[in-house]
């Protein structure tokens, strides 16, 4: 993602969210972190939050959302730890 495409999410959330703002170091700080994400999935991720959620949504939960769409647009099956842990505890 270059920083255009960074910004273009970010206009999104502050529109969506009135109390996030954008402040320059943030968006250095987040380009730093978003480089190698895919932006349509990345927007895709924020555009399902936004209906899901009254905050906006943090970088992490973005970036995680982002990786295993990706994992499982490349045949890797994602599964979380608690889906492990519910299967363990229902098999014993």
């Amino acid at each position: 993602m270059n920083k255009t495409e960074m910004l273009t999410l970010f206009v999104l959330i502050e529109r969506v969210y009135p109390g996030f703002r954008i402040k320059n170091d943030i968006v250095q700080y987040y380009f730093s972190q978003c480089q190698d994400m895919d932006f349509d999935e990345a927007m895709g991720c924020i555009k399902e939050h936004i209906r899901k959620s009254p905050y906006p949504p943090s970088i992490s939960h973005i970036a995680a959302k982002s990786l295993r769409n990706h994992l499982a647009a490349t045949g890797f099956e994602t599964y979380s730890w608690h889906e492990e842990y519910v299967l363990a505890y229902d098999i014993s």
